[in-house]
């Protein structure tokens, strides 16, 4: 019968969990917040190279959260995937808003808003740095999430 450890042994360091979450206070500071967190796991993971692209993603979905949501949000990131190979890296936020449908939020192709539209980009720039991504609606609100292939 095979013997389960509780704990790794002394030489044999443990991987880092492939799970992580962080509640975004609805704040300003928070996407910040979230993008030094996100480095700091991908790093964990050793996969330093998707931080800043996941980053920029996070701040879009944050900042969405936050501003539509009006309360704290909750940020969830998980590696899928054996150790080495391919690997997906989902990066997924939930907040307590009425939810949207992202085909209604992404302009027309080849229209770039007027000169003067300040936002509305933000969903854009996930489509074009994530793997995939998608919103659901949640009991509490909706769920934003996008994937990043490692």
């Amino acid at each position: 019968m095979p013997r389960i450890l509780s704990s790794p042994c002394a030489t044999c360091p443990a991987p880092p969990p492939r799970l992580q979450r962080c509640e975004l206070a609805p704040d300003d500071l928070a996407p910040g917040r979230l993008r030094g967190w996100i480095t700091a796991q991908l790093t964990d993971w050793q996969l330093p190279h998707l931080a800043d692209d996941l980053a920029l993603i996070a701040t879009e979905l944050a900042t969405n959260a936050l501003r539509h949501g009006g309360t704290a949000a909750l940020a969830t990131l998980s590696l899928v995937g054996p150790g080495q190979g391919s690997r997906t890296v989902r990066l997924e936020i939930q907040d307590s808003g009425p939810g949207f449908d992202p085909r209604e939020r992404l302009p027309a192709a080849g229209s770039s808003g007027t000169a003067e539209s300040c936002g509305g980009r933000g969903l854009l720039l996930v489509a074009a740095l994530s793997t995939a991504w998608g919103s659901l609606r949640s009991g509490a609100g909706q769920l934003v999430w996008a994937e990043m292939t490692a």
